[in-house]
């Protein structure tokens, strides 16, 4: 199954605004009847609690799967900022890294609509066998400043020949 991971921050407040768009993704891509994405939330800074998890995903009406990223996810793709997001193919490859949509465009800076949709571009080239174009893109949010480094011993037990990046 292919896995979107979208890093996220608690007090992020881009972030708490891409959750209901992440959410629409979710349903879609829960909406098949044999789903092919999972989207799943990583929380990479070490401080964070299950509690600020659970209450971030009960504010935000989040219905899919997050954790603490206790593997070092975050490192091992690249992500700098909080909301990044990576898609991950069935084997473990990075086939994509970077932003959800262009609704930001700088810090505090953002549009009304997004005119690119790139994480979803990204989905449905993957899923239609294409490469993914653009691979990566610049996401704008909260800097990643505290991760656990990437842990690959527990990295094989998700993916038995480790993740591949970009």
């Amino acid at each position: 199954m292919w896995q979107v991971w979208v890093f996220l921050a608690p007090l992020c407040p881009i972030c708490q605004d891409y959750t209901y768009y992440l959410n629409a993704l979710h349903e879609q891509w829960s909406a098949d009847e044999v789903p092919q994405v999972e989207l799943v939330g990583w929380f990479p800074n070490p401080t964070v609690t299950d509690e600020a998890i659970a209450e971030f995903a009960d504010r935000y009406a989040v219905g899919w799967e997050m954790a603490r990223d206790t593997v070092g996810w975050s490192d091992v793709v690249g992500a700098r900022f909080t909301p990044e997001a990576a898609l991950v193919s069935p084997d473990g490859e990075v086939v994509y890294r970077g932003r959800v949509n262009d609704l930001y465009y700088a810090l505090g800076k953002h549009r009304s609509t997004p005119r690119s949709s790139d994480l979803a571009l990204a989905v449905e080239q993957a899923l239609d066998g294409l490469p993914v174009v653009p691979a990566e893109t610049d996401a704008i949010g909260c800097p990643i400043q505290n991760r656990l480094p990437f842990q690959d011993s527990l990295a094989r037990q998700v993916f038995a020949g480790g993740v591949r990046g970009l």
